[in-house]
């Protein structure tokens, strides 16, 4: 069986340290056992995407992403659904340089990088979007703040189509996914559940 090789061991307080690993020709980013970046990651937003544009028109649209992390969704956006615009938002200066050292992160057309706070960043945008996906996680760990109406307010203020993705894969996971389609439910007029893999996705509009 072939073990994945091991290119850089990274340092980073924001993510907890992670590693970038390349298994045959695909590179991706590991935190705490979990895929944060390429790999499985790719496989679920393309799935997912697909499945959200039998509904909603994705090409050709503002798209804003919180939790950039490498770029791995921002380069599928950009061969899938040419955007006019894609903002991505990204807390950890070490997922940045990674995603230009080993995902071409800079070569993804109409992105703007922003290295921030995703929270912050909502507070103070007066841009608005099309579409905004949510995907804050550090190893298997959502910010608190995600799971209030304040969070969530801000998110449909700035955009019209919100996707969600959380973790599904045990009791605890499960029970927060719940707790957060709850919040969602109570601020969006249509909610829209996606399995993939082992993750929930939230479509909201």
């Amino acid at each position: 069986m072939f073990r994945p090789r091991v290119l850089e061991t990274v340092s980073s307080r924001v993510s907890l340290g992670f590693e970038v690993r390349q298994l045959g020709r695909e590179i991706y980013v590991t935190t705490g056992g979990l895929t944060q970046s390429g790999g499985l990651i790719s496989q679920l937003w393309k799935n997912t995407l697909k499945k959200v544009a039998r509904n909603f028109e994705l090409k050709n649209k503002r798209w804003l992403i919180l939790g950039l992390a490498t770029g791995t969704v921002a380069k599928l956006i950009s061969q899938t659904y040419p955007p006019t615009q894609i903002t991505g938002v990204e807390l950890d200066p070490e997922m940045i340089r990674v995603g230009r050292k080993y995902f071409d992160l800079d070569k993804i057309p109409h992105l703007k990088i922003i290295l921030g706070d995703a929270l912050d960043y909502l507070k103070t945008s007066k841009t608005k979007f099309d579409i905004v996906l949510v995907d804050l996680y550090v190893a298997d760990q959502l910010p608190e703040f995600v799971y209030t109406p304040t969070f969530i307010k801000a998110v449909k203020r700035i955009g019209g189509l919100a996707i969600y993705n959380h973790l599904f894969y045990n009791s605890q996971n499960k029970f927060l996914a719940q707790r957060l389609t709850q919040h969602l439910a109570g601020v969006y007029s249509q909610t829209q559940l996606i399995r993939e893999l082992s993750n929930l996705l939230v479509v909201c509009s």
